[in-house]
């Protein structure tokens, strides 16, 4: 699965039996800084945890948000359109063992980075889930 060949995938491991695909996920957003070299990109998970912590229970939270880093990038393609901004991410490792990810959908995007890792895992309450307008 897509998380075991980033760094820091524990706590996402720990929050699901099987982690799940991320299909039709809302993307929340996609950063490039430090001169194009990082970029991050910030989602929500398709479906919320199945083993949440006892705060994410007390809280309410009934959604997942992950940032991923990416570092050193070699390759950087992105295009979306204005609605929706949903897709499916693909990520794997290629053959010379670098991050190749691939969003497609209302958002498309294409990197290829040296480093992958799990920024951020935390929990929150989504007002909006449940509707088919983000």
């Amino acid at each position: 699965m897509w998380h075991r060949v980033l760094e820091r995938n524990q706590f996402i491991s720990s929050l699901y039996h099987e982690v799940p695909k991320l299909i039709n996920v809302r993307i929340v957003g996609i950063k490039i800084t430090d001169e194009g070299r990082r970029v991050s990109l910030h989602f929500n998970m398709p479906k919320f945890a199945e083993n949440p912590p006892a705060k994410w229970k007390i809280s309410g939270y009934n959604t997942v948000f992950v940032e991923l880093d990416f570092f050193d990038i070699q390759e950087l393609k992105v295009s979306y359109s204005k609605e929706n901004l949903m897709g499916n991410i693909i990520l794997e490792k290629n053959e010379q063992d670098k991050f190749k990810v691939r969003i497609s959908g209302a958002v498309n995007m294409e990197l290829v980075a040296d480093i992958g890792i799990i920024q951020t895992v935390s929990g929150y309450i989504d007002h909006l889930q449940g509707e088919n307008t983000y």
